[in-house]
Protein backbone atom coordinates (compact mmCIF):
# COMPACT_ATOMS: atom_id res chain seq x y z
CA UNK A 1 0.00 0.00 0.00
CA UNK A 2 1.75 3.40 -1.21
CA UNK A 3 1.80 6.44 1.69
CA UNK A 4 1.10 10.16 0.66
CA UNK A 5 2.70 13.42 2.34
CA UNK A 6 -0.28 15.74 2.13
CA UNK A 7 1.26 19.80 2.47
CA UNK A 8 -1.73 21.26 4.42
CA UNK A 9 0.22 24.64 5.24
CA UNK A 10 3.20 26.96 4.52
CA UNK A 11 4.15 27.71 0.80
CA UNK A 12 3.50 24.21 -0.86
CA UNK A 13 -0.14 23.91 0.65
CA UNK A 14 -1.66 21.19 -1.29
CA UNK A 15 1.30 19.44 -3.01
CA UNK A 16 0.59 16.05 -2.84
CA UNK A 17 3.66 13.64 -2.40
CA UNK A 18 3.29 9.88 -3.32
CA UNK A 19 5.69 7.25 -2.02
CA UNK A 20 4.65 4.20 -4.87
CA UNK A 21 7.99 3.15 -6.65
CA UNK A 22 11.02 1.91 -5.00
CA UNK A 23 11.89 2.07 -0.76
CA UNK A 24 13.60 5.17 -0.53
CA UNK A 25 12.76 8.77 -1.21
CA UNK A 26 14.78 11.66 0.06
CA UNK A 27 13.20 15.42 0.47
CA UNK A 28 14.59 18.25 0.29
CA UNK A 29 15.92 21.36 -2.22
CA UNK A 30 18.78 19.38 -4.24
CA UNK A 31 16.76 17.96 -7.47
CA UNK A 32 19.75 15.76 -8.29
CA UNK A 33 18.76 13.76 -5.50
CA UNK A 34 15.86 14.21 -4.01
CA UNK A 35 12.78 12.56 -5.13
CA UNK A 36 10.68 15.54 -4.63
CA UNK A 37 11.60 18.59 -4.97
CA UNK A 38 10.66 21.57 -1.78
CA UNK A 39 10.81 24.45 -2.90
CA UNK A 40 11.09 26.25 0.20
CA UNK A 41 14.04 28.61 1.59
CA UNK A 42 14.18 26.72 4.99
CA UNK A 43 14.62 23.20 3.27
CA UNK A 44 17.77 21.56 3.75
CA UNK A 45 19.18 20.27 0.46
CA UNK A 46 18.93 17.31 1.57
CA UNK A 47 16.43 17.67 4.62
CA UNK A 48 14.91 13.85 5.59
CA UNK A 49 14.61 10.57 3.51
CA UNK A 50 11.36 8.13 4.11
CA UNK A 51 12.31 4.69 4.11
CA UNK A 52 9.78 1.72 3.34
CA UNK A 53 9.98 -1.34 5.79
CA UNK A 54 8.07 -4.46 7.40
CA UNK A 55 6.79 -2.33 10.39
CA UNK A 56 5.99 0.89 7.82
CA UNK A 57 6.99 4.16 6.49
CA UNK A 58 10.14 5.32 8.38
CA UNK A 59 11.15 8.52 8.22
CA UNK A 60 14.80 9.98 9.37
CA UNK A 61 16.26 13.79 10.08
CA UNK A 62 19.23 14.48 7.69
CA UNK A 63 19.57 18.12 8.04
CA UNK A 64 21.22 19.33 11.42
CA UNK A 65 20.36 23.25 10.56
CA UNK A 66 16.60 22.89 10.40
CA UNK A 67 15.51 19.34 11.68
CA UNK A 68 11.95 17.82 10.66
CA UNK A 69 9.30 17.30 13.45
CA UNK A 70 6.59 14.75 13.59
CA UNK A 71 3.59 15.84 15.80
CA UNK A 72 5.89 18.68 17.05
CA UNK A 73 8.88 16.50 18.33
CA UNK A 74 12.31 17.25 16.26
CA UNK A 75 13.15 13.63 14.75
CA UNK A 76 17.00 12.79 16.49
CA UNK A 77 16.29 8.82 15.79
CA UNK A 78 14.13 7.93 12.53
CA UNK A 79 10.48 7.26 13.77
CA UNK A 80 7.75 5.29 11.98
CA UNK A 81 5.06 7.18 10.37
CA UNK A 82 1.55 6.62 11.69
CA UNK A 83 -2.39 7.49 10.28
CA UNK A 84 -2.58 11.29 10.86
CA UNK A 85 0.65 12.08 12.09
CA UNK A 86 2.00 15.70 11.14
CA UNK A 87 5.39 16.03 9.91
CA UNK A 88 6.87 19.54 9.76
CA UNK A 89 9.55 20.17 7.28
CA UNK A 90 11.15 23.69 6.84
CA UNK A 91 7.96 25.85 7.32
CA UNK A 92 5.83 23.06 5.27
CA UNK A 93 3.35 21.18 7.65
CA UNK A 94 2.49 17.77 5.64
CA UNK A 95 0.07 15.39 6.79
CA UNK A 96 0.68 11.89 6.34
CA UNK A 97 -1.85 8.63 5.67
CA UNK A 98 -1.99 5.73 3.87
CA UNK A 99 -4.96 6.73 2.06
CA UNK A 100 -5.17 8.06 -1.43
CA UNK A 101 -6.43 11.35 -1.80
CA UNK A 102 -7.60 10.68 -5.19
CA UNK A 103 -10.24 8.27 -3.93
CA UNK A 104 -11.79 11.39 -1.99
CA UNK A 105 -11.60 13.68 -4.62
CA UNK A 106 -8.80 15.70 -3.80
CA UNK A 107 -6.32 14.89 -6.82
CA UNK A 108 -5.85 17.95 -8.66
CA UNK A 109 -3.98 18.22 -12.23
CA UNK A 110 -0.19 18.54 -11.64
CA UNK A 111 0.07 21.47 -13.09
CA UNK A 112 -2.43 23.43 -10.94
CA UNK A 113 -1.83 21.29 -7.86
CA UNK A 114 1.80 23.27 -7.69
CA UNK A 115 0.36 26.90 -8.29
CA UNK A 116 2.82 27.06 -4.45
CA UNK A 117 5.71 25.46 -6.05
CA UNK A 118 5.96 26.21 -10.26
CA UNK A 119 6.73 23.34 -11.88
CA UNK A 120 10.00 24.72 -13.31
CA UNK A 121 11.59 23.79 -10.93
CA UNK A 122 10.79 19.94 -10.72
CA UNK A 123 12.97 17.57 -13.02
CA UNK A 124 12.33 13.75 -14.04
CA UNK A 125 15.13 11.78 -13.31
CA UNK A 126 14.76 10.14 -16.76
CA UNK A 127 13.94 12.30 -18.97
CA UNK A 128 15.76 10.48 -22.27
CA UNK A 129 16.49 12.21 -25.22
CA UNK A 130 13.92 13.79 -27.86
CA UNK A 131 11.71 11.42 -30.02
CA UNK A 132 12.71 13.37 -33.28
CA UNK A 133 11.46 10.67 -35.86
CA UNK A 134 9.34 10.71 -39.42
CA UNK A 135 10.37 14.29 -40.66
CA UNK A 136 10.54 13.12 -44.44
CA UNK A 137 6.94 11.63 -44.39
CA UNK A 138 5.26 14.15 -42.50
CA UNK A 139 3.86 17.38 -44.25
CA UNK A 140 4.23 19.28 -41.35
CA UNK A 141 7.63 19.15 -38.91
CA UNK A 142 8.58 21.78 -36.13
CA UNK A 143 12.61 22.37 -35.78
CA UNK A 144 13.81 23.41 -32.19
CA UNK A 145 15.90 26.38 -32.49
CA UNK A 146 16.60 27.13 -28.78
CA UNK A 147 17.23 25.64 -25.68
CA UNK A 148 18.81 22.52 -24.33
CA UNK A 149 17.30 20.59 -27.32
CA UNK A 150 18.14 23.22 -30.00
CA UNK A 151 18.70 21.63 -33.67
CA UNK A 152 16.03 18.52 -33.51
CA UNK A 153 13.48 18.06 -35.49
CA UNK A 154 9.59 16.24 -35.64
CA UNK A 155 7.07 15.12 -37.99
CA UNK A 156 3.18 15.67 -37.34
CA UNK A 157 1.63 13.07 -39.02
CA UNK A 158 -1.80 13.74 -39.86
CA UNK A 159 -5.15 12.76 -37.67
CA UNK A 160 -2.14 12.47 -34.62
CA UNK A 161 -1.88 14.24 -31.58
CA UNK A 162 0.95 14.87 -29.45
CA UNK A 163 1.89 15.65 -25.98
CA UNK A 164 4.99 18.01 -25.59
CA UNK A 165 6.54 18.29 -22.12
CA UNK A 166 9.63 16.68 -19.86
CA UNK A 167 7.27 13.90 -18.17
CA UNK A 168 8.79 10.76 -20.53
CA UNK A 169 5.75 8.36 -18.96
CA UNK A 170 3.11 10.42 -20.58
CA UNK A 171 4.50 13.15 -23.92
CA UNK A 172 4.72 12.12 -26.62
CA UNK A 173 7.48 15.25 -27.44
CA UNK A 174 9.96 15.15 -24.77
CA UNK A 175 11.99 19.01 -23.91
CA UNK A 176 15.56 18.57 -21.21
CA UNK A 177 14.43 21.98 -20.18
CA UNK A 178 13.34 22.96 -16.27
CA UNK A 179 11.05 25.83 -17.94
CA UNK A 180 9.23 23.31 -19.66
CA UNK A 181 5.95 21.67 -17.22
CA UNK A 182 5.86 17.63 -17.46
CA UNK A 183 2.60 18.01 -19.96
CA UNK A 184 2.78 21.66 -21.41
CA UNK A 185 1.26 21.70 -24.47
CA UNK A 186 -0.69 19.35 -27.16
CA UNK A 187 -0.74 19.80 -30.83
CA UNK A 188 -3.40 18.24 -33.04
CA UNK A 189 -2.74 17.55 -36.65
CA UNK A 190 -6.15 17.11 -38.26
CA UNK A 191 -6.40 15.12 -41.82
CA UNK A 192 -7.02 18.57 -43.73
CA UNK A 193 -3.63 19.46 -43.20
CA UNK A 194 -4.63 21.98 -40.25
CA UNK A 195 -2.69 22.36 -37.22
CA UNK A 196 -3.30 23.46 -33.91
CA UNK A 197 -1.93 24.00 -30.14
CA UNK A 198 -3.53 24.14 -27.11
CA UNK A 199 -1.90 24.89 -23.23
CA UNK A 200 -2.91 22.44 -21.01
CA UNK A 201 -2.64 24.46 -17.92
CA UNK A 202 1.14 25.09 -18.03
CA UNK A 203 2.95 27.96 -15.60
CA UNK A 204 5.30 29.27 -18.10
CA UNK A 205 2.16 29.62 -21.10
CA UNK A 206 2.71 28.90 -24.75
CA UNK A 207 3.13 31.90 -26.56
CA UNK A 208 3.29 31.77 -30.79
CA UNK A 209 5.20 34.82 -32.36
CA UNK A 210 5.44 36.71 -28.88
CA UNK A 211 1.80 36.67 -27.55
CA UNK A 212 0.43 34.68 -25.28
CA UNK A 213 -2.55 32.09 -26.13
CA UNK A 214 -5.20 31.33 -23.69
CA UNK A 215 -7.56 28.77 -26.08
CA UNK A 216 -6.66 26.17 -29.07
CA UNK A 217 -4.95 28.43 -31.60
CA UNK A 218 -3.90 27.32 -35.19
CA UNK A 219 -0.78 27.36 -36.35
CA UNK A 220 0.63 28.63 -40.06
CA UNK A 221 3.96 27.98 -41.25
CA UNK A 222 7.02 29.62 -39.70
CA UNK A 223 5.17 30.55 -37.07
CA UNK A 224 7.31 30.67 -33.38
CA UNK A 225 6.53 28.58 -30.84
CA UNK A 226 8.09 29.32 -27.54
CA UNK A 227 7.50 26.93 -24.15
CA UNK A 228 9.69 28.57 -21.09
CA UNK A 229 13.40 28.76 -22.68
CA UNK A 230 12.76 26.41 -25.41
CA UNK A 231 11.02 27.91 -28.69
CA UNK A 232 10.65 25.90 -32.21
CA UNK A 233 9.48 26.76 -35.76
CA UNK A 234 6.15 24.75 -37.62
CA UNK A 235 7.41 24.34 -40.90
CA UNK A 236 4.73 23.03 -43.70
CA UNK A 237 6.90 21.65 -46.09
CA UNK A 238 4.36 21.50 -49.01
CA UNK A 239 3.44 25.50 -49.35
CA UNK A 240 3.96 26.49 -52.52
CA UNK A 241 6.35 29.37 -53.29
CA UNK A 242 5.87 32.11 -56.13
CA UNK A 243 8.08 31.89 -59.19
CA UNK A 244 10.12 35.15 -60.29
CA UNK A 245 9.46 35.07 -64.07
CA UNK A 246 11.58 37.85 -66.08
CA UNK A 247 9.41 40.31 -68.36
CA UNK A 248 11.11 39.16 -71.76
CA UNK A 249 10.98 35.98 -71.48
CA UNK A 250 9.89 33.69 -74.39
CA UNK A 251 9.34 37.17 -76.74
CA UNK A 252 10.67 36.88 -80.26
CA UNK A 253 13.39 39.17 -81.59
CA UNK A 254 12.23 41.55 -84.59
CA UNK A 255 15.21 43.40 -86.17
CA UNK A 256 14.56 46.86 -87.29
CA UNK A 257 13.44 46.94 -90.83
CA UNK A 258 15.82 49.28 -93.58
CA UNK A 259 12.73 51.85 -94.11
CA UNK A 260 12.90 52.29 -89.66
CA UNK A 261 16.84 52.84 -89.67
CA UNK A 262 16.88 55.83 -92.59
CA UNK A 263 14.21 57.50 -90.47
CA UNK A 264 16.43 57.35 -87.39
CA UNK A 265 19.16 58.40 -89.14
CA UNK A 266 17.41 61.44 -90.55
CA UNK A 267 16.22 62.31 -86.93
CA UNK A 268 19.82 61.76 -85.44
CA UNK A 269 20.74 64.42 -88.01
CA UNK A 270 18.57 66.78 -87.42
CA UNK A 271 18.72 66.60 -83.85
CA UNK A 272 22.37 67.28 -84.21
CA UNK A 273 21.64 70.55 -86.44
CA UNK A 274 19.67 71.39 -83.03
CA UNK A 275 22.31 71.01 -80.44
CA UNK A 276 24.84 73.17 -83.02
CA UNK A 277 23.07 75.97 -83.19
CA UNK A 278 21.08 76.34 -79.50
CA UNK A 279 23.70 79.58 -78.96
CA UNK A 280 21.35 81.15 -81.47
CA UNK A 281 18.20 80.92 -79.99
CA UNK A 282 16.28 83.45 -77.72
CA UNK A 283 13.91 82.41 -74.86
CA UNK A 284 11.29 85.07 -74.03
CA UNK A 285 11.56 86.81 -70.61
CA UNK A 286 8.07 85.57 -69.37
CA UNK A 287 9.09 81.95 -69.73
CA UNK A 288 12.06 83.06 -67.77
CA UNK A 289 10.31 84.35 -64.94
CA UNK A 290 7.30 81.40 -64.74
CA UNK A 291 10.25 78.62 -64.54
CA UNK A 292 12.31 80.85 -61.79
CA UNK A 293 9.12 80.54 -59.97
CA UNK A 294 8.21 77.20 -60.69
CA UNK A 295 11.94 76.34 -59.20
CA UNK A 296 11.86 78.11 -56.40
CA UNK A 297 8.15 76.67 -55.18
CA UNK A 298 9.51 72.86 -56.38
CA UNK A 299 12.59 73.03 -54.21
CA UNK A 300 10.37 74.67 -51.14
CA UNK A 301 8.09 72.17 -51.52
CA UNK A 302 10.46 68.71 -51.71
CA UNK A 303 12.31 70.89 -48.21
CA UNK A 304 9.01 71.15 -46.50
CA UNK A 305 7.97 67.07 -47.50
CA UNK A 306 11.42 65.93 -46.72
CA UNK A 307 11.69 67.60 -43.49
CA UNK A 308 7.69 66.38 -42.74
CA UNK A 309 8.54 62.93 -43.38
CA UNK A 310 11.92 63.00 -41.47
CA UNK A 311 10.19 64.26 -38.33
CA UNK A 312 7.45 61.59 -38.04
CA UNK A 313 9.22 58.74 -39.23
CA UNK A 314 11.41 59.13 -35.83
CA UNK A 315 8.56 59.88 -33.48
CA UNK A 316 6.55 57.18 -34.38
CA UNK A 317 9.16 54.80 -34.15
CA UNK A 318 10.72 55.36 -30.57
CA UNK A 319 6.45 55.48 -29.31
CA UNK A 320 6.35 51.96 -31.41
CA UNK A 321 10.02 50.82 -29.71
CA UNK A 322 8.58 51.79 -25.87
CA UNK A 323 5.02 50.25 -26.26
CA UNK A 324 7.03 47.00 -27.48
CA UNK A 325 9.37 47.16 -24.27
CA UNK A 326 6.27 47.96 -22.09
CA UNK A 327 4.48 45.08 -22.84
CA UNK A 328 7.15 42.33 -22.97
CA UNK A 329 7.63 43.50 -19.31
CA UNK A 330 3.64 43.39 -18.91
CA UNK A 331 4.23 40.62 -16.66
CA UNK A 332 7.25 42.11 -14.39
CA UNK A 333 5.12 45.08 -12.93
CA UNK A 334 8.10 45.92 -9.88
CA UNK A 335 10.38 46.83 -13.05
CA UNK A 336 11.02 49.84 -15.10
CA UNK A 337 12.94 51.11 -17.77
CA UNK A 338 14.16 53.81 -19.82
CA UNK A 339 15.12 53.42 -23.61
CA UNK A 340 17.90 55.19 -25.72
CA UNK A 341 16.69 54.97 -29.84
CA UNK A 342 19.56 56.45 -30.27
CA UNK A 343 22.23 53.70 -28.99
CA UNK A 344 19.25 51.05 -28.48
CA UNK A 345 20.35 50.53 -25.17
CA UNK A 346 17.59 49.49 -22.20
CA UNK A 347 18.55 50.64 -18.88
CA UNK A 348 16.63 48.26 -16.07
CA UNK A 349 16.02 48.38 -12.54
CA UNK A 350 13.67 46.78 -10.06
CA UNK A 351 12.80 43.44 -8.45
CA UNK A 352 11.45 39.82 -10.11
CA UNK A 353 10.67 36.80 -7.88
CA UNK A 354 12.53 33.77 -8.95
CA UNK A 355 15.45 33.41 -11.41
CA UNK A 356 13.53 32.37 -13.95
CA UNK A 357 11.65 35.13 -13.76
CA UNK A 358 14.43 36.68 -14.98
CA UNK A 359 15.58 34.67 -17.47
CA UNK A 360 11.90 35.20 -19.07
CA UNK A 361 12.17 38.77 -18.55
CA UNK A 362 15.40 39.57 -20.82
CA UNK A 363 14.87 36.59 -23.35
CA UNK A 364 11.39 38.84 -24.13
CA UNK A 365 13.73 41.87 -24.43
CA UNK A 366 16.41 39.79 -26.44
CA UNK A 367 13.86 39.08 -28.97
CA UNK A 368 12.77 42.80 -29.87
CA UNK A 369 14.83 43.14 -32.88
CA UNK A 370 15.92 47.13 -31.97
CA UNK A 371 17.47 46.19 -28.97
CA UNK A 372 21.34 46.06 -29.01
CA UNK A 373 22.56 45.91 -25.64
CA UNK A 374 20.50 45.77 -21.94
CA UNK A 375 21.64 46.76 -18.52
CA UNK A 376 20.50 44.78 -16.05
CA UNK A 377 20.09 46.38 -12.33
CA UNK A 378 16.88 43.94 -11.93
CA UNK A 379 16.94 42.58 -8.44
CA UNK A 380 16.13 38.38 -7.55
CA UNK A 381 14.61 38.04 -4.86
CA UNK A 382 14.59 35.00 -4.54
CA UNK A 383 18.59 34.90 -4.04
CA UNK A 384 17.77 37.75 -1.27
CA UNK A 385 16.09 35.33 0.82
CA UNK A 386 18.43 32.55 0.72
CA UNK A 387 21.35 34.12 1.70
CA UNK A 388 19.39 36.17 4.47
CA UNK A 389 18.18 33.40 5.99
CA UNK A 390 20.64 31.24 5.85
CA UNK A 391 22.33 34.03 7.95
CA UNK A 392 19.56 34.16 10.54
CA UNK A 393 19.42 30.51 10.72
CA UNK A 394 22.99 30.73 12.56
CA UNK A 395 21.65 32.69 15.79
CA UNK A 396 19.58 29.85 17.79
CA UNK A 397 17.40 32.64 19.01
CA UNK A 398 15.92 33.53 15.41
CA UNK A 399 15.87 29.89 13.70
CA UNK A 400 11.57 30.62 14.06
CA UNK A 401 12.01 33.96 12.04
CA UNK A 402 12.45 33.35 8.18
CA UNK A 403 12.21 35.40 5.44
CA UNK A 404 9.89 35.63 2.08
CA UNK A 405 8.09 38.11 -0.13
CA UNK A 406 4.35 37.69 -1.95
CA UNK A 407 5.19 39.66 -4.85
CA UNK A 408 8.68 41.33 -5.91
CA UNK A 409 9.90 43.93 -4.06
CA UNK A 410 7.78 43.12 -1.22
CA UNK A 411 9.55 41.37 1.24
CA UNK A 412 8.20 40.09 4.66
CA UNK A 413 10.03 39.01 8.13
CA UNK A 414 7.93 36.29 9.78
CA UNK A 415 8.74 33.89 12.53
CA UNK A 416 8.61 33.55 16.20
CA UNK A 417 11.40 34.72 19.17
CA UNK A 418 11.26 34.28 22.86
CA UNK A 419 11.71 37.30 24.40
CA UNK A 420 12.08 41.24 23.80
CA UNK A 421 15.27 41.38 23.69
CA UNK A 422 15.74 38.89 21.06
CA UNK A 423 13.35 40.60 19.15
CA UNK A 424 15.11 43.94 19.82
CA UNK A 425 18.38 42.38 18.48
CA UNK A 426 16.84 40.98 15.61
CA UNK A 427 15.53 44.00 14.78
CA UNK A 428 18.79 46.06 14.87
CA UNK A 429 20.73 43.38 12.70
CA UNK A 430 17.88 43.85 9.94
CA UNK A 431 18.24 47.44 9.83
CA UNK A 432 22.01 47.32 9.72
CA UNK A 433 22.25 44.88 7.46
CA UNK A 434 19.27 44.33 5.36
CA UNK A 435 19.71 46.74 2.15
CA UNK A 436 15.81 47.14 1.17
CA UNK A 437 14.27 48.31 4.53
CA UNK A 438 11.26 50.81 2.66
CA UNK A 439 9.91 47.31 1.28
CA UNK A 440 10.01 44.92 4.69
CA UNK A 441 7.44 44.24 6.46
CA UNK A 442 8.55 42.89 10.13
CA UNK A 443 5.85 40.74 11.10
CA UNK A 444 7.66 38.71 14.10
CA UNK A 445 5.73 37.54 17.08
CA UNK A 446 7.72 37.70 20.45
CA UNK A 447 6.16 34.72 22.52
CA UNK A 448 6.25 36.16 25.91
CA UNK A 449 4.17 39.10 24.99
CA UNK A 450 2.04 36.74 23.37
CA UNK A 451 1.89 34.77 26.50
CA UNK A 452 0.59 38.28 28.39
CA UNK A 453 -2.07 38.51 26.07
CA UNK A 454 -3.24 35.14 26.49
CA UNK A 455 -3.46 35.32 30.11
CA UNK A 456 -4.95 38.58 30.29
CA UNK A 457 -7.68 37.14 28.19
CA UNK A 458 -8.51 33.91 30.46
CA UNK A 459 -8.19 36.07 33.94
CA UNK A 460 -10.36 38.96 31.98
CA UNK A 461 -13.07 35.98 30.94
CA UNK A 462 -12.85 34.20 34.39
CA UNK A 463 -11.04 30.90 33.36
CA UNK A 464 -8.00 30.99 35.12
CA UNK A 465 -8.52 27.41 36.28
CA UNK A 466 -7.55 26.77 32.32
CA UNK A 467 -4.00 26.29 31.56
CA UNK A 468 -2.15 26.89 28.18
CA UNK A 469 0.77 26.00 26.41
CA UNK A 470 2.07 28.61 23.37
CA UNK A 471 5.27 27.72 21.33
CA UNK A 472 5.70 28.58 17.82
CA UNK A 473 2.27 29.99 16.99
CA UNK A 474 0.49 26.87 18.27
CA UNK A 475 -1.75 27.06 21.55
CA UNK A 476 -3.26 24.67 23.51
CA UNK A 477 -5.75 25.26 26.17
CA UNK A 478 -6.67 22.38 28.66
CA UNK A 479 -8.37 22.66 32.21
CA UNK A 480 -12.25 22.07 33.24
CA UNK A 481 -14.99 24.44 32.47
CA UNK A 482 -18.61 24.42 33.97
CA UNK A 483 -20.90 23.37 31.27
CA UNK A 484 -23.07 26.31 32.03
CA UNK A 485 -20.48 28.74 30.65
CA UNK A 486 -19.78 26.41 27.82
CA UNK A 487 -21.29 29.70 25.02
CA UNK A 488 -19.30 32.51 27.13
CA UNK A 489 -15.77 30.02 26.59
CA UNK A 490 -15.98 29.12 23.09
CA UNK A 491 -16.55 33.17 22.67
CA UNK A 492 -12.95 33.27 24.22
CA UNK A 493 -11.65 30.87 22.03
CA UNK A 494 -12.60 33.06 18.92
CA UNK A 495 -10.91 36.15 20.47
CA UNK A 496 -7.80 33.75 21.04
CA UNK A 497 -8.37 32.85 17.52
CA UNK A 498 -7.27 36.50 16.16
CA UNK A 499 -4.59 37.56 18.25
CA UNK A 500 -2.02 38.36 15.73
CA UNK A 501 0.51 35.05 16.24
CA UNK A 502 -1.60 32.79 16.87
CA UNK A 503 -1.42 30.16 14.03
CA UNK A 504 -3.48 27.37 16.00
CA UNK A 505 -5.73 26.45 18.66
CA UNK A 506 -5.90 23.03 20.31
CA UNK A 507 -8.66 23.01 22.36
CA UNK A 508 -8.22 20.07 24.81
CA UNK A 509 -11.14 21.68 27.87
CA UNK A 510 -13.28 19.22 29.19
CA UNK A 511 -16.88 20.82 30.17
CA UNK A 512 -18.28 19.69 33.38
CA UNK A 513 -21.84 19.77 34.62
CA UNK A 514 -22.13 22.42 37.07
CA UNK A 515 -23.08 21.59 40.96
CA UNK A 516 -24.59 23.37 43.39
CA UNK A 517 -22.97 21.15 46.16
CA UNK A 518 -20.42 22.63 48.26
CA UNK A 519 -17.72 20.02 49.62
CA UNK A 520 -16.73 20.73 53.26
CA UNK A 521 -13.21 20.63 54.01
CA UNK A 522 -13.05 22.08 57.42
CA UNK A 523 -11.51 19.37 59.01
CA UNK A 524 -8.22 19.05 56.53
CA UNK A 525 -7.21 22.92 56.60
CA UNK A 526 -6.65 25.17 60.23
CA UNK A 527 -7.85 28.87 59.89
CA UNK A 528 -6.07 30.78 63.00
CA UNK A 529 -6.67 34.30 62.45
CA UNK A 530 -8.24 36.98 59.99
CA UNK A 531 -8.39 40.77 59.12
CA UNK A 532 -11.06 43.33 58.08
CA UNK A 533 -11.26 46.46 56.98
CA UNK A 534 -13.91 48.22 58.02
CA UNK A 535 -16.83 45.56 57.84
CA UNK A 536 -14.90 43.88 54.46
CA UNK A 537 -13.00 40.74 55.12
CA UNK A 538 -9.43 41.49 54.12
CA UNK A 539 -7.14 38.68 55.28
CA UNK A 540 -7.11 35.40 56.61
CA UNK A 541 -4.38 32.97 57.81
CA UNK A 542 -4.59 29.15 56.97
CA UNK A 543 -2.01 26.75 58.19
CA UNK A 544 -0.10 29.77 58.20
CA UNK A 545 -0.21 31.32 55.39
CA UNK A 546 -1.71 34.82 54.64
CA UNK A 547 -4.24 34.48 52.07
CA UNK A 548 -6.84 36.84 50.53
CA UNK A 549 -9.39 36.53 47.33
CA UNK A 550 -7.65 35.45 44.66
CA UNK A 551 -4.96 33.45 46.39
CA UNK A 552 -4.53 29.76 45.60
CA UNK A 553 -4.54 27.23 48.30
CA UNK A 554 -3.18 23.65 47.20
CA UNK A 555 -4.86 24.20 43.69
CA UNK A 556 -8.04 25.74 44.48
CA UNK A 557 -8.50 29.17 44.48
CA UNK A 558 -10.41 31.73 47.05
CA UNK A 559 -13.33 33.30 45.57
CA UNK A 560 -15.26 34.86 48.35
CA UNK A 561 -14.39 35.55 52.31
CA UNK A 562 -17.24 35.77 54.65
CA UNK A 563 -18.31 35.87 58.80
CA UNK A 564 -16.44 32.47 59.37
CA UNK A 565 -16.65 30.52 56.31
CA UNK A 566 -14.40 31.00 53.37
CA UNK A 567 -15.25 29.66 49.77
CA UNK A 568 -12.93 28.47 47.48
CA UNK A 569 -13.37 26.61 43.56
CA UNK A 570 -11.42 24.16 41.61
CA UNK A 571 -12.34 22.68 38.11
CA UNK A 572 -15.78 23.74 38.24
CA UNK A 573 -15.95 22.36 41.85
CA UNK A 574 -17.11 24.48 45.10
CA UNK A 575 -15.41 24.10 49.06
CA UNK A 576 -15.96 25.64 52.01
CA UNK A 577 -13.80 26.49 55.17
CA UNK A 578 -15.55 27.72 58.26
CA UNK A 579 -14.24 28.75 61.10
CA UNK A 580 -14.88 30.58 64.21
CA UNK A 581 -12.97 33.92 65.39
CA UNK A 582 -13.91 35.94 68.28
Amino acid sequence: MAGFLVAEEGPLAGLIIRFEEGEEWILGRDPDVSYQVLEDPMVSRKHVICRLTDKGYLLENLSAINPATVNGKPVEDPVLLEEGDTVQIGSIFFHFTLKDPAQKGQLIDEANEMSGSPTIYEESDDLGDLAFSGTADARWIIKVISGPNAGGEFGLHEGATFIIGKDPSSCDILFQDLSVSRQHAKITSSADGKVTIEDLGSLNKVLINGQEITAPTELKTQDLVALGTTSFLVIDQQQTRETIISPTAGMDYTPPSEEKEEEAAAAAIEEEAVKKNWKKMVIPKRHLILAGVFGILLILGFGGVFSLFKTETITHSVTDDKQNIGAALKQFPEVEFSYNPATGKIFLLGHVMTEIDHQEMLYSLKSLGFVKSIEDNVIIDELVWESTNAIIMKNPSWRGVNLTSIIPGHFVLRGYVQTLEDAGKLSEYVNSNFPYLDKLDNQVVVENTLEAQIQGLLTENQFGNVTFQFSNGELILAGRVPSNQESSYNSMVASLKKLSGVRMVKNFVVFSKPTNNVVNISSKYKVTGSSKYGNTNQYVVINGKILSVGSNLDGMTITKMENNSIFLEKDGIKYEINYNQP
